[in-house]
């Protein structure tokens, strides 16, 4: 049985930027990372509206390569 563990890192990933790398990378030293991407209505919640739709965000987040 293979006891990988998983790390969950939740972000908006409306701009991607080196910090998000390097939390991804860190959790990647832990164990096997799951990206939860939040919807545009809870970023909007505590924030401006994201300039890139949820679609588009999903794109660029399944597209990190590692």
């Amino acid at each position: 049985m293979n006891a990988e563990k998983k790390v969950y890192i939740g972000m908006s990933a409306d701009l991607v930027h080196p910090g998000h790398l390097n939390v991804i990378n860190a959790g990647r030293k832990l164990g096997r990372v799951i990206i939860g991407l939040l919807t545009d209505e809870a970023i909007a919640s505590y924030k401006r509206v994201p300039y890139l739709s949820f679609e588009q965000r999903r794109i660029v987040v399944e597209n990190i390569s590692g």
